[in-house]
């Protein structure tokens, strides 16, 4: 098996090869992207996606593109992010689509779905089902174009400072969940509240929230999340896989060639693949790190789990009859995860 790096080197060349075609093109002038990312850039994953996003891209242009990469907060809050880039405030933002589930229900779809395709199914669906047709198509109508930037595995199934033995055991919490999964834990009882993730830590310390789901077991570790909580869910049935995307404002989009957004494309294609195998031993090292500091491990029961499924059901109907984007989305997905099937069923 090639190493992260090895591939990473691969992909690189594939778009330095590629550039070089643009970089002959006399009307070609250089497009300058200051991007913000809603996380940490030190952070595993979703953080570091975006500056390796930003190294990659400025060394593969040879010139062409100049991002100038801001960390979480610079110019605006992570969760305005998006509203800074449809204004032009930003040229564009590295971020979830779940931050923007209160706006544009369907694009909950694209970042994380409960009960979901793994990794592989679910950029799959984005590339060759038609998912990032029906994505850009509602983001068009906003200003802002989509770019897949980041894949991450199966995220955790969240900290909880009490066990979660029984369906009436969530019953009353508070807690922190974004996107779809936030609408099924309301159905279980839940008080759900939605916290951009340097505002989780100092909720759960404080015992405003009394648990969060946020991330893999490398961002939860780094974050910090084990000093205060010890009942840790493996895995989480909320988020088999997510995506993270590169949203640029559509006017500067337009303003650039088409070899500049080919590029931008074929780069957060490789990040994607770069982020995916980046933390799969830090995942391990973290869940060893957890246990070492007195963290239980812990998976969900069965009675608890099929309600959260009977509850997902419950909520993809509801959506898909408030919102007629939701329903083009979540039947374009189930239609192409039935046409893989046979395939999904033997691995």
């Amino acid at each position: 098996m090639r190493s992260p790096s090895l591939l990473r080197k691969l992909a690189l060349g594939v778009a330095a090869a590629l550039s070089a075609t643009f970089t002959g093109a006399a009307h070609a002038d250089t497009a300058n992207l200051t991007v913000q990312s809603a996380w940490p850039l030190t952070l595993p994953a979703s953080g570091r996606d975006a500056k390796h996003f930003s190294d990659a891209i400025n060394k593969a242009s040879d010139g062409q593109i100049k991002v100038r990469l801001m960390n979480a907060g610079a110019l605006v809050p992570s969760l305005e992010i998006f509203d800074a880039v449809r204004n032009g405030t930003l040229d564009a933002g590295y971020t979830s689509p779940l931050y923007v589930a209160g706006k544009f229900p369907a694009v909950q779809l694209f970042g994380g779905v409960p009960f979901g395709p793994d990794a592989m199914g679910y950029i799959g669906w984005i590339y060759n089902g038609g998912g990032l047709d029906i994505w850009r198509e509602i983001y068009a109508e906003q200003g802002v174009v989509t770019v897949p930037c980041g894949l991450m595995a199966q995220e955790a199934g969240g900290w909880y400072k009490t066990p979660i033995n029984s369906v009436e055991d969530l019953n009353g919490l508070k807690l922190r969940f974004a996107g779809l999964a936030g609408e099924v834990m309301k159905k279980m009882g839940a008080s759900v509240v939605l916290l951009s993730g340097g505002d989780i830590f100092p909720n759960l310390e404080r015992s405003v929230i009394d648990g969060t789901e946020f991330s893999m077991p490398a961002i939860d570790k780094q974050i910090g999340f084990d000093q205060i909580v010890k009942n840790y869910y493996l895995p989480g049935w909320h988020q088999p896989a997510a995506i993270n995307e590169l949203i640029i404002n559509k006017a500067k989009w337009d303003s650039m060639t088409e070899g500049q957004q080919g590029l931008i494309e074929l780069t957060c294609r490789e990040t994607m693949l770069w982020g995916l195998t980046s933390t799969y031993v830090e995942n391990a090292q973290a869940i060893d790190a957890f246990k070492a500091n007195g963290v239980e491990i812990r998976q969900f029961p069965e009675e608890v789990l099929a309600g959260f499924k009977t509850a997902t059901d419950d909520v993809m109907q509801e959506q898909s009859a408030k919102d007629e984007s939701f329903a083009r989305a979540w039947n374009s997905l189930q239609a192409y995860r039935d046409s893989a099937a046979s395939w999904a069923a033997v691995q």
